[in-house]
C-alpha cells in the first residue's frame, strides 16, 4: 500500500510511503508495482517498484485448533522453531482484541508457553479449562517475543465444541405467514434431529406448545438420524407467531430438546371486498 502527505509541486521532491504487510506475502524474494498518477501531460502516469526478500521467522507445526463434544476434555500442543539466527525469547501471550470470541477464549481456553530448546524451539500447550456453549469460535493469539524484528507473532485458533444430539436448524423462521381475512390456512416445515456420535437415539414423543400444530417423526438412519415434519394452522388474527416443539429423547443429558419457532401473520382481505 502507497500514500503521500501532501501534494509535490512542480520541479519540487517529495516522499511516497510504501508499506508491506508480510504476513500477505510468500517468503522468498517479492517485486511489487504501483502506480502514481500526476499532472504532467508527458508522464501522466508513473510505475514505481518495491523489491525486498521476507523472510519467515517461525515455523508453526500445525494449526492451533481444539474441537470436541460439549464435556470432551480437550487439549493439544503445537511447536513453534524460530529461523532466526540469533536466539528469540517469548515473553508472554495475549488475545487479539480485534477478535470477536476474545473474552469466551480468554475464559474458557489455557494457553502455557514452554521452552524446548532456549531461544530457538517452543512448546504451547492448549486446553480446554472451562464448559464453553456449542459452537465455532475464532481469536487470534499473539504471542509476545523480544524481537524487533517481529514483536509479536499471530496465531490464528479456533475451538469448535459441539453437542452430542442436535437439531438443524436450531431456530426455525417461518417470516411471514400470509392468509386470507376469513380462511383457515396450513404451513409447513422439516426439523432434523441428528446424533453426532452416539448411534442409539430414539424419539420418544414430541410436545407442540400451540395445539393446531400437527407432526410426524421419520427415522431416517436408526440410532443416528430422524426428521420431523410438521404443519402449523395459525389463528387467522395479525401479529407475532411464536410456538416451540420439544422433542423427548432416550439420549442421556439431551432427555428434552426445545426447537423455537417464530413468525408473523399477515392477514389480507379476500378479493372483491
Amino acid at each position: 500500500m502507497a500514500d503521500y502527505d501532501e501534494v509535490i509541486p512542480p520541479g519540487s521532491e517529495g516522499k511516497i510511503g510504501v508499506k508491506l504487510v508480510g504476513s500477505k506475502l510468500h517468503p522468498g524474494r517479492f517485486k511489487k508495482g504501483f502506480t502514481v498518477t500526476t499532472n504532467d501531460p508527458e508522464n501522466a502516469k508513473v510505475t514505481l517498484n518495491v523489491s525486498g526478500n521476507i523472510v519467515q521467522v517461525f515455523q508453526v507445526s500445525k494449526g492451533m485448533s481444539l474441537s470436541g463434544f460439549r464435556g470432551d476434555e480437550l487439549k493439544d500442543e503445537v511447536i513453534l522453531t524460530s529461523s532466526l539466527e540469533e536466539p528469540i525469547a517469548l515473553k508472554g501471550y495475549h488475545w487479539s482484541e480485534q477478535s470477536r470470541d476474545r473474552e469466551a477464549l480468554a475464559e474458557g481456553v489455557g494457553i502455557k508457553i514452554t521452552p524446548l530448546e532456549e531461544g530457538k524451539k517452543f512448546k504451547i500447550d492448549m486446553w480446554l479449562k472451562k464448559d464453553l456453549p456449542p459452537k465455532q469460535y475464532y481469536a487470534d493469539l499473539l504471542i509476545e517475543t523480544d524481537s524487533d524484528k517481529l514483536p509479536e507473532k499471530k496465531l490464528p485458533f479456533r475451538l469448535q465444541i459441539m453437542d452430542d444430539v442436535e437439531l438443524h436448524p436450531s431456530t426455525i423462521y417461518m417470516r411471514e405467514l400470509q392468509m386470507t381475512e376469513g380462511t383457515s390456512k396450513s404451513f409447513e416445515k422439516i426439523v432434523s434431529i441428528i446424533s453426532a456420535r452416539g448411534d442409539s437415539l430414539k424419539i420418544l414423543d414430541v410436545i407442540p406448545s400451540d395445539s393446531s400444530i400437527t407432526w410426524n417423526v421419520r427415522e431416517v438412519k436408526p440410532g443416528k438420524a430422524y426428521t420431523c415434519k410438521f404443519q402449523i394452522r395459525p389463528k387467522a388474527e395479525p401479529g407475532k407467531y411464536e410456538a416451540t416443539l420439544k422433542f423427548l429423547t432416550n439420549y442421556p443429558g439431551y432427555e428434552e430438546l426445545v426447537v423455537p419457532i417464530k413468525g408473523s401473520v399477515r392477514i389480507s382481505k379476500e378479493m372483491g371486498k
